[in-house]
């Protein structure tokens, strides 16, 4: 019988055995992915046990993931990082990216799984990166409301390690919350129909849904500083610069949860038809608004039907591209590694990126 080395099924990877499926696992495609075995019966312990494991390994390379059977690899209900891990995130010069296949060509080398181009592009890490949120948002979104049904088991537990981030860095920055909570919200919505996994599996998942609930209605939100009699609130402003900071909101949700924080901030948004005007001309062409606008129907009640007719118009600050020369996906600001000079890109829009994720 002829010698096999030890990197036989890929040479230059790391590999290791996984005792759960008696087979063998890549250790630098093993994402970031948190415990689900939260006992719901202390889900308050539960919760500060999760938020403490992720703070401490969310700067990991690589984070072990659980396996079909809910036990983690190495450790049952522990987040551990393997010592062998080769991972490329060690290459402080590594940019994010991955190949995706085209028709033509007959001999392919990257990604191969959605999960693969999840961990290649970064994505459980780059939530904390405020340019490229909102796009990760969307493609969370898109999966969870339109494909969760049909993903396999293995994806739809790399997608909840995204949704997990997302909460981890709501939570823990008070920022973009009920983001968070609505796409935990659909998430543990779509495993209430027929997916793939067993019902052990969907059961832990919805658990750790539950969890997460949990740790998002009990967070603390930052104080921005030591109240005092004598302090200045945002309230405490004059009216003309807190319509100037509201005309700022970057969407429509921000202006509605501010809107919820007090009955003063909610009479502005109401009110205040210029804020809305703005986003009626960002989003929609001057004939389409022109074509809905009626006396009784202006600012804040046009800009709702308007987007019920044609939808918003889509806006990152950071988003994927597609290089027209080697096929490879990067993030636009991050740009990556290619043999061509100054060669073109075409941006990828979220819907497109599932689609692409889809066919891998």
């Amino acid at each position: 019988m002829p010698f096999m080395g030890k990197d036989w099924r890929a040479p230059g990877e790391t590999w290791i055995r996984v005792h759960h499926t008696a087979g063998w696992e890549q250790i630098k495609l093993r994402p970031i992915q948190l415990s689900s075995s939260l006992d719901s019966s202390s889900s308050s312990a539960s919760v500060l046990d999760l938020q403490s494991r992720f703070k401490r390994h969310s700067s990991s390379a690589s984070l072990c993931s659980n396996g079909d059977d809910g036990t983690s690899s190495s450790t049952t209900g522990s987040v551990t990082r393997s010592d062998s891990d080769e991972s490329v995130y060690e290459d402080d010069d590594w940019i994010p990216h991955c190949f995706v296949k085209t028709t033509r060509s007959k001999e392919f080398i990257g990604c191969t799984s959605m999960s693969e181009a999840f961990h290649r592009l970064d994505i459980a890490r780059a939530v904390v990166d405020v340019r490229r949120f909102n796009y990760i948002c969307k493609v969370v979104q898109i999966l969870v409301e339109e494909k969760l049904r049909n993903l396999s088991a293995t994806a739809r537990r790399h997608l909840f390690a995204i949704i997990q981030a997302i909460v981890m860095h709501s939570v823990d920055q008070d920022v973009h919350v009920s983001t968070a909570r609505d796409l935990v919200n659909r998430f543990g919505t779509g495993l209430e129909g027929h997916v793939y996994g067993s019902p052990q599996i969907v059961t832990r998942q919805l658990d750790t849904v539950s969890s997460l609930l949990d740790m998002i209605s009990d967070r603390q939100p930052k104080p921005l500083h030591d109240s005092s009699e004598d302090s200045v609130t945002f309230l405490d402003l004059p009216r003309e610069v807190i319509v100037q900071v509201l005309r700022k909101l970057p969407d429509h949700t921000s202006l509605l949860e501010a809107a919820k924080a007090h009955e003063a901030l909610d009479a502005l948004v109401e009110r205040e038809s210029r804020m809305w005007e703005k986003l009626n001309q960002f989003h929609f062409t001057q004939e389409q608004i022109n074509k809905h606008r009626t006396e009784s129907l202006t600012g804040r009640k046009l800009f709702f039907q308007l987007k019920k007719y044609y939808g918003l118009k889509e806006h990152y600050a950071d988003l994927i591209h597609i290089c027209c020369h080697c096929k490879a996906l990067f993030w636009k600001d991050h740009g990556h590694p290619c043999v061509g000079t100054d060669a073109p890109s075409v941006r990828v829009t979220p819907q497109q990126f599932v689609d692409m994720l889809l066919f891998l």
